[in-house]
């Protein structure tokens, strides 16, 4: 399967959880924002762009946040940061601006693509959804690269998830303009006939954790 540029946002406020939520522990033993960079980078996304807020940023670099994939800051490169760990290589970059919402780290991890590797489309994905898979991942990619659509967006049970993959030249002046944190709900509404819903089976492109209760009831699922 052809790789695709993926950005994984993860500069969210937590305000509901109460305290940063992709630091919480998740029934597996990982931290939730462990298990989504693993998901992410096991799939066919390359490269994969980590976007954070400051303050996640400031415990990443300090090489001792996840137990698990060992993540190592590597070198800084024209304004974002190389990383490995034990799945994959990817690219780490520091959203200062996160307070003005989801459309604000878009544009900040696309500004880490080199010109030639957003030609074919770019995935945006979140850290909060625990029940997301690489093989989901790679699902809707190969759906995308099958039927080019302008936008194709995951829907279970009427509501639309992620992740969502769209044509960057096609919608980069859009992409642009966009405020606040709409993500691209936008451009889902004002081209509904470049968007191409792909209805999916179960909830793992839709369930976030938002609040501490659902984090406990990940625990009772698991």
């Amino acid at each position: 399967m052809a790789p695709i540029p993926g950005i994984l946002l993860a500069a969210g406020s937590s305000e509901r959880f109460g305290s940063e939520k992709l630091l919480s522990w998740l029934p597996s033993g990982e931290m939730l924002l462990e298990r989504a960079l693993k998901i992410h980078l096991l799939s066919s996304i390359f490269p994969l762009i980590l976007v954070v807020s400051p303050a996640l940023g400031s415990f990443i670099r300090k090489g001792a946040l996840f137990s698990v994939s060992k993540l190592v800051i590597e070198k800084r490169i024209s304004g974002w940061y190389s990383f490995s760990s034990r799945w994959g290589r990817g690219r780490l970059v520091i959203n200062e601006d996160f307070q003005k919402g989801m459309s604000s780290s878009i544009r900040k991890g696309l500004s880490c693509l080199r010109g030639y590797e957003s030609g074919d489309g770019v995935l945006i994905s979140l850290s909060d959804l625990p029940l997301l898979t690489p093989e989901t991942i790679d699902f809707f990619i190969h759906k995308y690269f099958k039927e080019k659509p302008g936008i194709l967006v995951p829907l279970f049970n009427n509501t639309t998830g992620h992740p969502v993959i769209f044509d960057m030249p096609l919608f980069k002046k859009d992409i642009a303009g966009i405020e606040g944190d709409v993500g691209l709900r936008l451009l889902v509404r004002n081209y509904p006939e470049r968007v191409t819903m792909v209805p999916w089976h179960d909830d793992s492109v839709t369930w976030d954790i938002d609040t501490p209760q659902d984090l406990e009831r990940l625990s009772g699922l698991r």
